[in-house]
């Protein structure tokens, strides 16, 4: 069989040995043991086993005690000496007495079982069957292991190939947006400047026209500033210092101010605890989501909680909100680039923040979600790896940050 243009091969059938120096002992046997699933190679001496061990792969070997020139014992110390063929099974045959002490030297000498002359043919098979059985399986487990490390090998290699494009495509938007912003600058400038001079001067076509223009500009420039924001999102420089979630979210609380003070916005809090990760990029996360809430509210001033809590090595994380939720078949789409579930008359915004979000969680080794029902407000939830320390948590109250 092949996997990924390498062939992986399984044997059809599996070879057995018999050496024993007595043609006649030697033929019967090899009666007795014929089979479909079998090929049995014979060899009428020691150095006659040996060379056909350099050439072929055996799932049991049967070797005669009393040869003359290299004996059994001689030949298995040999076989058991070359790393190729340490493992394969011996039986000896022998026509010694049962009690006989060379039983015990046989075993010594790398035996894993004896069988004493005369032979009984089910006796025989049955133990051959035994060790054709074992070497059949140890063989697919090979193939499965080979299989599993050529498919571990691809896999690293498309991850390798999708992190490396996955960094071309943030370098590119980067400069690409970098670039814009000054020309984008300029447009949006003269527009202005159009709008400000010639107000009222010109017919309501021309009004409406640089109007149109203005808001274009303006958006346009919204989204060159986000996409930056989101290529930067999740950048490792400072992903070891630790963090207290609370300072974190008062920062963005402040950012957050005027927003919130419009809308009479509250926003209460558990105690949260201190994390590895970037300092930035979590008030961000909090700035986020808050914000989410504050834009997509109902009739009713914005009611935010944040809570955390402790789920074995990691922290869990829940914003909830009170707005207008979301509906269920829009939970999967939210966090995708660009994704908006409302028109920019309702709602303005690039749809991009809780790409940022999923991006930054996700580069500090969590994950993201969103439990909402459609009128009665959402909660997104994520998680941080803790710390490995006593402090994780601080001992202030639940307190109204707003």
């Amino acid at each position: 069989m092949t996997l990924n243009g390498s062939r992986v091969s399984v044997p059809q059938a599996v070879n057995i040995l018999i050496v024993d120096d007595n043609r006649d002992s030697t033929l019967a046997l090899a009666a007795i043991l014929e089979g479909p699933d079998r090929e049995i190679l014979k060899a009428y001496s020691g150095e006659d086993a040996l060379k056909h061990l350099l050439h072929h792969d055996f799932g049991v070997i049967l070797l005669d005690v009393r040869m003359a020139g290299m004996d059994g014992y001689e030949t298995a110390d040999v076989i058991r000496s070359r790393p190729k063929t340490r493992d394969v099974p011996i039986i000896f045959l022998t026509s010694y007495n049962k009690e006989d002490a060379q039983v015990v030297r046989g075993y010594a000498h790398g035996a894993v079982d004896y069988i004493f002359k005369p032979v009984i043919p089910d006796v025989l098979k049955s133990k051959v069957n035994v060790f054709l059985e074992l070497y059949r399986r140890t063989e697919a487990l090979k193939t499965k292991n080979a299989e599993l490390e050529l498919a571990e090998k691809e896999l690293a290699r498309r991850v390798e190939e999708l992190a490396r494009s996955n960094a071309e495509l943030e370098r590119f938007a980067y400069v690409a947006s970098h670039d814009l912003k000054e020309p984008l600058r300029m447009v949006t400038s003269y527009t202005k400047l159009l709008a400000s001079r010639y107000e009222g001067k010109l017919d309501q076509d021309a009004n409406d026209f640089i109007a149109f223009a203005v808001d274009g500009a303006s958006r346009m420039e919204q989204l060159i500033h986000d996409l930056l924001s989101y290529s930067r999102a999740g950048e490792r420089n400072n992903m070891s210092k630790f963090v207290n979630c609370e300072e974190a979210l008062n920062d963005a609380l402040e950012n957050l101010k005027t927003a919130m003070d419009e809308c009479r916005a509250t926003v209460t809090h558990d105690p949260l605890p201190t994390v590895n990760g970037d300092t930035t990029q979590l008030i961000q996360v909090f700035q986020n989501l808050i914000g989410n809430g504050v834009k997509f509210r109902s009739d009713r001033s914005p009611s935010i909680h944040v809570s955390a809590r402790q789920q074995g090595e990691e922290w869990l994380f829940c914003v909830q909100d009170n707005g207008i939720g979301i509906e269920a078949q829009y939970l999967d789409r939210i966090f995708v680039l660009f994704q908006r579930l409302h028109g920019r008359e309702e709602y303005p915004g690039t749809g991009i923040g809780l790409a940022i979000c999923k991006k930054i969680v996700e580069t500090h080794g969590g994950r993201i979600w969103v439990e909402s029902e459609f009128g009665k407000g959402s909660t997104f939830c994520f998680t941080l790896p803790g710390l490995a320390r006593k402090e994780n948590v601080t001992n202030k109250p639940a307190t109204s940050a707003r």
